[in-house]
Formats: structure tokens, sequence, C-alpha cells
């Protein structure tokens, strides 16, 4: 996803330049820092999200070609820039000497943002193709945390990693919740009906989950967009909204008593009961056996 090898070098600064990887398919980049000399970079984007901020300074940058508008004018608001991308594009960067910046940057797998449910807010190909972003003012929270991460020089201590990606983690929950304004709530096509019915009939399917790519080729669909449509209808992400409803479905069959637990469980796609019960008590509040002794009280 990212690694320091990714970064430029700190030859090329006066101060500091920090690169990490907090788990796979999320990264934090930091750097706080005067140019030294001229530097270009050129190098290919991957497919992801990346939320970033200039807390001061701006730079030259273009995606696929296309002229990027980042970085903080000399008393303008603080402001979070958020894309993403579904296929490798070209990322360039331009610094100019005793250019000085001072930003972080935090890189999102799709996979990492599936785990955890989240699906990006516009991914539209437009957008996309035009590099456009979604930009909003950084509150008195947000500027207290990006003022953390900013001042650190490196994250070689485990406990200042794990600060940093608690950090990180309170400023992307606050980021997609002021994002979900923008979520795109038109009602769907006749199109968009028959493509979520055949995922929903794919996802019931019993045994082990398909892969995304499985379910959006099931589906008539490209990945990004079935990410869209999952969104437009459901609010989260399709492996989310996927798993959410094997168990709703195992819940019900539990409850009038047409599975058992390991019946349900292997449905559901779980490899065992234990966590098939694990991720049940996470969805409903409760685990199976207390929901069927629930059902015959009665």
């Amino acid at each position: 996803m990212f690694h320091q090898k990714d970064s430029p070098s700190d030859r090329i600064f006066d101060g500091s330049v920090t690169a990490v990887e907090f788990r796979e398919g999320f990264g934090l980049h930091t750097l706080n820092a005067r140019a030294r000399r001229p530097f270009e970079m050129s190098t290919v984007r991957k497919p992801g999200a990346v939320l970033l901020c200039f807390l001061e300074g701006t730079t030259e940058a273009w995606l696929d070609g296309r002229p990027m508008k980042v970085g903080r004018r000399k008393g303008a608001p603080v402001k979070f820039a958020f894309s993403s991308i579904d296929e490798p594009m070209r990322f360039e960067r331009r610094s100019k000497p005793d250019e000085y910046v001072r930003k972080i940057s935090v890189m999102l797998s799709h996979d990492w943002l599936e785990a955890y449910g989240i699906s990006v807010p516009d991914s539209s190909a437009e957008a996309r193709l035009s590099g456009q972003v979604i930009e909003w003012a950084a509150d008195h929270q947000d500027l207290a945390l990006l003022e953390d991460l900013a001042s650190h020089v490196n994250f070689a201590d485990p406990f200042a990693k794990l600060d940093a990606e608690a950090s990180v983690l309170k400023l992307l929950s606050s980021s997609f919740k002021k994002m979900g304004g923008h979520q795109n709530e038109a009602a769907l096509t006749s199109r968009e009906q028959a493509q979520l019915a055949r995922f929903t009939e794919l996802a019931l399917l019993p045994g082990p989950m398909p892969r995304l790519t499985e379910l959006a080729r099931g589906s008539g669909l490209s990945a990004s967009s079935l990410r869209r449509l999952i969104q437009k209808e459901h609010g989260c992400a399709p492996l989310h909204f996927a798993k959410k409803l094997r168990l709703t479905i195992a819940r019900d069959k539990i409850s009038n008593g047409q599975m058992s637990v390991a019946e349900a469980a292997e449905f559901s796609g779980f490899r065992s009961a234990e966590n098939f019960a694990t991720a049940f008590s996470r969805a409903f509040g409760a685990p199976p056996s207390h929901f069927r002794r629930a059902t015959h009280t009665f």
C-alpha cells in the first residue's frame, strides 16, 4: 500500500518526512519540511482513497495529468481533501526551492474500507477522471489531532505508532460522518433493481462468501459500480451488506427452528460455530442461543 520507499528522500528536505503502515492497506505519510532544492516525483497511485490535509504551504501536483488544487494559502482555513480512484493513475509532484509544506496524508485501500463496511462517498467516473475531491474545513478537534500527527519525527516507538493510529482513526471516523451528506439518495432504476436482486441472490448462496469481484461479475457490474449501487441503496460496502444479510436470514431461521446454530454457521459461510456466534452477537447484541430461547418463551 504505502511504504517509506514511496516517500521523498529526507535529503531533499530540511525537516521531517515520515511514512508508516499501521495495517495492510492503511497508512500515514507526514511532511513537515522545507525543500533544499527543486524536486520532481512521478509515481503510480494505486486504487484506493486518500485523505489529505495541508496545515501550511502549497505544492504543484497532477493526477493522471490533471492539476490537483492542493495546499493552504496564508490566512485560509485548514481543509481536508478526500479523493478515491478505482484504477492505477500516474501521480506527479513538483517542489520549488525553499518551498515549505506541513501536511498529512492517510492512505486507504478498498479492502481496508470493505473490512470496516465503509463505501467511499463519491467514486463517480467524472470525479475520478477529473481529479475532483470532496473538501471541508477542519474543526478544532481535527486541528488538535492534525497538529499532533504533524509534530512526530518518526514512529519507530511502538507506543508512538499506536497513539498515531488512534488519532488517524478518530480523524477518519469524523471525516466519513461529515461526508455522509454527499451520498446519492436517488431512487434505483429498474436496471439497478435487477442488478441488486442478482447480487442478493448470489450473496445468499450457502457456503463461503464469494469475493467482491465474483459478486460484481455475477451482478453484471464492475467492482466500483457495485460499490456505488450498494452504497446508494444500503449506505455501506457490498461485503458488509452481504454478511449482514446472511446473518439476518440465519437469525430468522434459528428463531423459527428451521436451522441449528451449526447449520446457520455453515449457511453463513463461517468455518466454525464459535466464529459465527461472535459475528452474530456483534450484529444483534445477543448470541444465537439467546435468540432461540427468546422465541420459545411465548
